[in-house]
């Protein structure tokens, strides 16, 4: 642009005229000026756009706060501070600083001008003030002449409310105390202050609160002890708000110091072969070397037991615990997870047998084996003329250390065996069995 030609020939004028004529350029004087009384440090403060809430193509103009916090004006070091303005990464404008006088009450404000039209988006904007750094570094700090926020045109910023929910039963009042701690911020993490959040409690508890200063939020109540999960959400009224799921209170009697495990087990569909198994929770507290307790899910006492699909057990807090979940002998799945106190963490286990096998087996001349009964850990089926079996439901292989292996056995009693194998999720694999294979 025109403008900006002339302007960079402007400065280029002035920093040759300030090197040549005005003695208070040479960097003698700046040293001397070094750690005295006479300096210039310009501050820049804050920036905002205007107008604040623009309307669609609307012209925006950048604004700052600068402020001298030296004790000489700026122009008794220079003529020409230039201020850069940037929007999304490029330069939209340079301006020239006038001269800031020492001392905040002196502060000014700056414009860019109008430098785009509004679009709904969000803009990154950065201000650099002493731009082309004329000021000598020995004067001013720099770290202080950069100021970048974002800002949102157009549609309001989506709101998120997360929070966490604590639980500990009174044994005197047959009771569970309850606590929901949170916060509210909108998509970029900014906190939203005094807004009304509702909590609900199993529909029969509804009570407003506010965020404080730091977009956070507490409440506390107790509730009557259940015997089947009680859930709990918070919200707002706001149309644009992004809520954490629902959490629950759960039928579990955690005491000070403790917090628990909830299995969800699914065990769909019904004709599962491991749709009653039970499961083997084995837990390590903090690591491997630890071997906290092995749980079986149809074993029930006062720290672990079963209500419907889930499957509860207490557990000291403030560790972490590694959990491997295995049936009939093989691992399912495996997580870790740091318990704080009186927190419940809930995982979801599915038993589900969706991947398929099946079975042919033939001679060494290649001849297809029939009646032949194949067995692979709890599932067996039998081959038929053409030396195949029907297609089985089974787990996916959870890890390759533990792959299948299959047993055939033939009309006359002999017994062979097929390599082992891995499948996974939703897979389709037929297996190979040889007479005569010992392996």
């Amino acid at each position: 642009m025109i403008h900006h030609n002339i302007f960079r020939g402007f400065v280029i004028f002035c920093l040759l005229f300030s090197f040549t004529v005005a003695p208070s350029f040479s960097l003698t004087e700046s040293v001397n000026l070094f750690g005295e009384i006479n300096s210039a440090d310009i501050i820049l403060n804050d920036i905002w756009i205007e107008p604040e809430n623009p309307k669609n193509g609307e012209a925006i103009t950048i604004h700052g706060s600068v402020y001298n916090s030296g004790t000489i004006p700026t122009e008794d070091v220079t003529d020409a501070v230039t201020i850069a303005y940037i929007l999304n990464g490029e330069i939209v404008e340079i301006t020239l600083l006038d001269n800031v006088l020492p001392g905040s009450e002196n502060g000014i404000v700056i414009s860019s001008g109008h430098v785009f039209n509004a679009v709904p988006g969000t803009y990154v904007i950065t201000t650099i003030i002493n731009y082309h750094d004329t000021l000598s570094h020995l004067r001013d700090n720099q770290e202080n002449n950069i100021v970048q926020k974002t800002f949102q045109i157009g549609e309001k910023l989506p709101w998120i409310v997360n929070f966490d929910t604590y639980q500990r039963y009174n044994t005197e009042t047959n009771e569970q105390k309850v606590t929901v701690r949170g916060e509210i911020t909108d998509i970029l993490l900014k906190k939203i202050k005094s807004q009304e959040i509702m909590i609900d409690i199993g529909g029969t508890i509804q009570e407003k609160i506010t965020s404080d200063d730091d977009g956070q939020f507490l409440f506390e109540t107790s509730i009557p002890f259940k015997y089947k999960p009680v859930e709990i959400l918070a919200h707002t009224n706001e149309n644009s708000v992004v809520t954490s799921k629902a959490q629950e209170i759960f039928p579990v009697k955690i005491r000070q110091n403790e917090s628990a495990l909830a299995l969800e087990v699914d065990s769909q569909p019904s004709k599962s072969n491991l749709k009653d198994a039970p499961l083997t929770v084995v837990l390590f507290k903090d690591n491997y070397e630890s071997l906290f307790e092995k749980i079986s899910t149809d074993k029930h006492n006062d720290q672990s037991f079963k209500t419907e699909n889930l499957f509860l057990t207490t557990l000291p807090s403030e560790h972490r615990y590694i959990a491997e979940i295995y049936v009939e002998g093989r691992i399912l799945d495996a997580f870790q997870n740091y318990f704080p106190n009186n927190v419940v963490i809930k995982k979801e286990i599915s038993v589900v047998e969706s991947s398929k096998i099946q079975f042919r087996v033939i001679n060494e001349f290649g001849d297809p084996q029939d009646n032949v009964d194949v067995n692979t850990w709890i599932y067996s089926e039998q081959t038929n003329e053409r030396g195949v079996t029907e297609w089985i439901e089974v787990l996916p292989t959870f890890t390759s250390k533990e792959p299948y292996v299959a047993q055939a056995t033939f009309p006359d009693g002999e017994t062979s065996w097929s390599e082992p194998f891995l499948i996974e999720s939703e897979e389709k694999k037929m297996i190979t069995i040889v007479k005569g294979n010992q392996s």
